[in-house]
């Protein structure tokens, strides 16, 4: 089976890499992945316009691509790429667990994160993914970020190759991509939802707007999160999750 081409696009540094692809895209090949990563990010930011802690020696990269419009379940986007990573890590004997939506966790401490952005044109959508990875940092690096943090590092006692660690996820992603396009995010339903942290906890769950509580009981097959409120099943389109 044929995947689609990367094309690098390598930075010492930048403000972000979502912002530099958001920038350039007109001049990005409609046919192909586009990856501009970076060594350091001086502005980068997470979902809800978060600042996302962006030192040397970590994993900063933004992957363009386009799909057509009337694509199944474009917003699971982030989903794949996280499960992408993570079966990098599990082809790396480490053991994830998948924060829903889009965190990924080892020992319970994030590692990982990735942030979809998607434009919509008359008969295809443009796709901003990016990821951010926490490769080399140490554990005093991690201790300053606000929530519990963790890296390949600081779990491993080694140093990893940035550039082999993306390289892998790539090709992954890639393969999961051509997948992706002809069949959605059903046949990464089951596995996603395999290694999703806190199922069966209670957990609260902010939206942006607005907190639940309740039951983190399941996925459905879009890639939403089922969630149990005192009897009730409610379905979460997208929000941030904390097991109590």
């Amino acid at each position: 089976m044929r995947y689609m081409e990367i094309v690098n696009i390598t930075l010492d540094s930048v403000g972000s890499t979502q912002a530099f692809a958001k920038e350039n895209a007109h001049t990005y090949a409609k046919d192909k992945i586009t990856c501009v990563s970076t060594k350091e990010q001086t502005k980068g930011v997470g979902r809800f316009h978060r600042p996302w802690l962006s030192p040397k020696g970590n994993i900063f990269a933004t992957f363009y691509f386009t799909l057509p419009k009337d694509s199944l379940h474009l917003t699971s986007l982030a989903q794949i790429m996280t499960l992408s990573f993570a079966e990098v890590l599990c082809n790396n004997n480490l053991a994830p667990k998948i924060k829903w939506p889009n965190d990924v966790l080892l020992n319970n401490h994030k590692c990982a994160g990735t942030l979809c952005e998607i434009t919509f044109n008359k008969d295809h959508v443009d796709v901003f993914l990016g990821i951010g990875i926490d490769v080399n940092m140490s554990k005093e690096e991690c201790a300053q970020i606000d929530k519990p943090a963790t890296s390949l590092k600081v779990e491993t006692g080694k140093d990893w190759s940035e550039e082999e660690i993306l390289k892998a996820l790539q090709e992954q992603f890639a393969k999961d991509l051509t997948l992706f396009k002809e069949k959605g995010f059903d046949p990464f339903h089951s596995k996603f939802e395999n290694l999703m942290a806190y199922i069966g906890e209670e957990i609260t769950c902010f939206d942006g707007e607005k907190e639940y509580s309740g039951i983190c009981h399941s996925l459905n097959s879009e890639g939403q999160l089922n969630l149990c409120i005192d009897g009730d099943m409610r379905t979460i389109f997208s929000g941030d999750i904390e097991n109590k």
